[in-house]
């Protein structure tokens, strides 16, 4: 794939929202009132940074960083409905 002036600048555009994203994330995950805003806010950082991962495979071509997204977003979605169940359950109030 052909990288063109338009491409970087749309990644740039795209990872400047992830970073904005990523901060607001942050916060939620450092003040947030319960268990669920923090795991919640994890959940989105994780999130971010796989779309982080897959703008940086988009530019360098690399198409591991794709398999490494994917597996991070597996655990990461595994881990959260691991922890929503603990929260259901009761174990963390």
């Amino acid at each position: 794939m052909e990288i063109t002036p338009a491409l970087v600048s749309i990644a740039w555009a795209a990872g400047a929202v992830l970073g904005f994203g990523m901060v607001a994330a942050f916060v939620r995950l450092v003040m947030g009132p319960t268990l669920a805003d923090r795991v919640v806010a994890v959940d989105v950082l994780a999130t971010m940074a796989v779309g982080a991962l897959v703008i940086v495979s988009l530019i360098t071509g690399a198409a591991l960083l794709l398999d490494i997204a994917l597996a991070i977003a597996l655990v990461v979605f595994l881990g959260t409905i691991a922890m929503a169940m603990t929260i259901e359950r009761g174990i963390f109030k």
